[in-house]
């Protein structure tokens, strides 16, 4: 039968060998995911002018009327910002509201508001439900073909461009479907230039 100071000195080797054996599946795999995927291991960050404005997966809040506008988020994640727009700190997380909460109720009516004063002309059932909620995460970084195309009007004017060159940037973007909010918008800075 062994010694309680041998069990112990087995114990203490066990736990070093599994922390060396962690550390190093750590930095395998981290050292794997930078030389065969760098760009997603990273983030997938855009890059413009030599600065990163954004993520790829993460949706950032655009106001000015200029841009194509996301998914509602109970957060205002932004790191890609104009000069008519103010730097917030990054968070994330849903609001968790239930149907019959009144409050996702009066969230939906002030959203539906929104939309009709940001796109006039806009019909309420030409507004796509992504339009309208927030996503779980709340940094949803996509809207549909639809959630764009409703906005076609109001940017293609302020942008000074033909409706029909926005319509044709939109399906050039679109993939499957969605449209990523973020790489819309700096395309269409290049159009309008």
């Amino acid at each position: 039968m062994e010694s309680k100071s041998e069990i112990l000195k087995k114990s203490v080797y066990i736990t070093i060998a599994l922390f060396i054996l962690a550390i190093g599946y750590t930095c395998a795999i981290n050292g794997f995911a930078q030389i065969f995927f760098n760009h997603s291991a990273n983030g997938s960050i855009i890059i413009k002018d030599g600065q990163a404005i954004g993520s790829k997966h993460i949706g950032q809040i655009f106001t000015d009327a200029k841009y194509f506008h996301g998914r509602p988020s109970a957060y205002n994640y932004n790191t890609y910002t104009t000069e008519e727009e103010a730097q917030v700190l990054p968070a994330s997380g849903g609001t968790n509201l239930g149907l019959s909460n009144p409050t996702y109720t009066e969230n939906i009516k002030a959203n539906i508001e929104k939309l009709l004063v940001e796109n006039p002309g806009l019909k309420v059932e030409d507004i796509p439900v992504e339009m309208l909620t927030a996503s779980g995460s709340g940094l949803d970084p996509h809207i549909t073909i639809q959630g764009a195309m409703i906005q076609v009007d109001r940017v293609a004017k302020e942008n000074g461009i033909a409706k029909d060159e926005v319509v044709t940037l939109i399906n050039k973007i679109a993939h499957k479907g969605i449209v990523n909010v973020l790489e819309l918008n700096l395309a269409l800075e290049e159009l309008a230039k």
